[in-house]
């Protein structure tokens, strides 16, 4: 009989709940724990609050009609490949090749030059 079925005292942590890492520290504090020595780099451009005042929708968005059609995300002002749409989000992808990002219809400009 081992000693988790004898009743023993088993010192040993369990591996799901004690993995050695630190506590969570976000702010909702959820309880979860990151993996060790890694972090999690968004995607999506940063905007920081200077540049996200002034950027503006544009007037009348573009509306991309053939998938690999070049596009601009006014939000981010970066240009992007047309990958797709579903429901309330666009797709795009980095023109050189990467990660795609979603980004709502009305922040499309017209053809990238």
């Amino acid at each position: 009989m081992t000693s988790i079925q004898s009743g023993a005292d088993d010192s040993t942590p369990d591996p799901l709940n004690d993995r050695h890492l630190a506590e969570c520290r976000c702010p909702m504090d959820c309880g979860g724990r990151p993996e060790a020595g890694l972090r999690l780099v968004s995607p999506y451009p940063v905007i920081g609050s200077v540049d996200a005042a002034r950027v503006r929708p544009p007037a009348v968005p573009y509306v991309p009609r053939r998938v690999g059609e070049t596009v601009r995300d006014v939000l981010s002002g970066r240009p992007g490949v047309f990958m797709g749409r579903l429901g309330n989000a666009v797709f795009l992808r980095p023109v050189s090749g990467g990660v795609e990002w979603d980004v709502e219809p009305r922040w499309i400009d017209g053809p990238h030059v």
